[in-house]
């Protein structure tokens, strides 16, 4: 009975032995791979972040062609202004946050030199229409314009307009009108 005993305890070393060679084996195994695997895995990462950064050179050069090709539906005044009209009917908010699409808003007529330059667009283009000014009963930036230029029956609840003869109206914001968008800086990517 002891020799079984022995002879069982002596099988469960030996398995013992065996499993912990095997293990220790693949550890030291890994362990001496490691600095092979953590270069692979650098070099790999290396080569992704590369192949990004060509990527993202590459979506700035698209995107910088299509803001040329945008910008040029745009107009620029000296002050580098750019304004675009918008035949495409939109109610107010609707025609303003169209302008947010671009970096902008809708147009601030704030001199006597802006209200000519989008009267002279409003005129350049087909639309015989009132168009879609940045006032709705005060100005979109949150301060008061110096200069107004409405018709005298204008209610005074609601959006501003503009017609062809850079004369503005008040009308319900809901209305579907072109508008005018107006880049105030020229350093604004759309």
């Amino acid at each position: 009975m002891r020799s079984i005993f022995v002879v069982l305890l002596l099988a469960a070393v030996v398995q013992t032995q065996f499993n912990f060679h095997g293990m220790s084996r693949s550890f030291f195994s890994t362990d001496e791979e490691f600095p092979t695997q953590l270069q692979n895995f650098e070099g790999r990462t290396q080569t992704e972040i590369r192949t990004l950064k060509e990527k993202v050179e590459k979506l700035e050069k698209l995107i910088e062609g299509l803001q040329s090709i945008l910008m040029k539906e745009w107009n620029q005044t000296e002050s580098g202004s750019k304004y675009r009209l918008f035949e495409e009917r939109k109610n107010w908010d609707n025609a303003e946050k169209h302008c947010q699409g671009f970096g902008a808003h809708l147009a601030i007529i704030d001199n006597e030199a802006k209200n000519t330059f989008v009267t002279n667009l409003i005129n350049s283009s087909e639309t015989s229409d009132f168009a879609w000014i940045g006032m709705k009963t005060k100005t979109t930036t949150q301060t008061s314009t110096p200069f107004t230029n409405f018709d005298s029956e204008s209610p005074i609840d609601g959006c501003a307009v503009m017609d062809s003869k850079g004369v503005w109206a008040i009308r319900s914001c809901i209305q579907l009108r072109p508008f005018v968008c107006q880049i105030i800086r020229n350093d604004v990517n759309i």
